[in-house]
């Protein structure tokens, strides 16, 4: 299971299973607004002190404060939700049978026949998915951004056109 890496807030190439803690009690008599006062030594006694992970000669002060920082906000409020933990587990998995593997876009999959429907300056425009590519007024796209540009005359994200991000044009 994942769990340890729950911990960090960095990718670790170590077995999941193995312990990252060695002692919590050295990082939680830390305040979290301390650790950005910290020389680097002091830094990287604390993480020698808190984590059993190897830390590289060439490490900067910026790097250890902020994962210490992250560390420490986890114990203290809680690691990954467990679908999270589940995730990142596969990915690891799916990282280490291809160290070219990458994960798929987080945007929404479109099924084909889905229609799209976008009013813009005063005219309704309707899109259909198809299974490569978009049709509307008769003519085929590969992407909803040529879709959007046509309409618009302007450059946009199409699926942010077609309100599909989270953010609405």
């Amino acid at each position: 299971m994942l769990q340890n890496h729950r911990k960090l807030a960095f990718p670790v190439d170590f077995p999941p299973h193995q312990s990252v803690h060695r002692s919590q009690e050295v990082l939680m008599d830390h305040k979290l607004s301390d650790l950005g006062k910290c020389s680097l030594e002091e830094l990287k006694r604390l993480w020698n002190n808190t984590l059993d992970i190897p830390l590289s000669p060439y490490v900067f002060e910026e790097f250890l404060s902020l994962n210490l920082f992250s560390h420490k906000q986890s114990q203290e409020h809680g690691g990954l939700g467990k679908s999270t933990e589940r995730q990142l587990q596969q990915y690891y998995e799916a990282f280490h049978k291809d160290p070219d593997y990458r994960p798929p876009a987080s945007r929404p999959t479109l099924k084909p026949g889905t229609q799209l429907i976008r009013e813009w300056q005063g005219v309704v425009h309707t899109v259909t998915v198809k299974q490569q590519g978009f049709d509307y007024q008769g003519a085929h796209y590969k992407s909803l951004s040529e879709v959007a540009r046509l309409i618009t005359g302007t450059r946009w994200s199409g699926p942010t056109f077609f309100g599909l991000n989270r953010t609405k044009p």
